[in-house]
């Protein structure tokens, strides 16, 4: 097999990884946007609701979860 193919290849790879990671983190990001919402209008805007964008954001943005 040809080098470029075989990095064409790998590369075509590394963007499709990349680009589901992105969307994932976009999934979990809108849904803690919601539930901080529906937190806020619940309970007003308290420390639990910084616990839980502190909590959740902690995952998102770590990369071996």
């Amino acid at each position: 097999m040809d080098l470029s193919v075989v990095v064409a290849l790998v590369s075509t790879c590394a963007f499709v990884f990349t680009f589901i990671r992105h969307i994932l983190f976009k999934r979990e990001l809108f849904k803690l946007k919601q539930d901080m919402k529906q937190h806020t209008l619940k309970h007003g805007v308290d420390n639990q609701l910084w616990l839980m964008f502190v909590d959740r954001t902690r995952g998102m943005f770590s990369f071996w979860r």
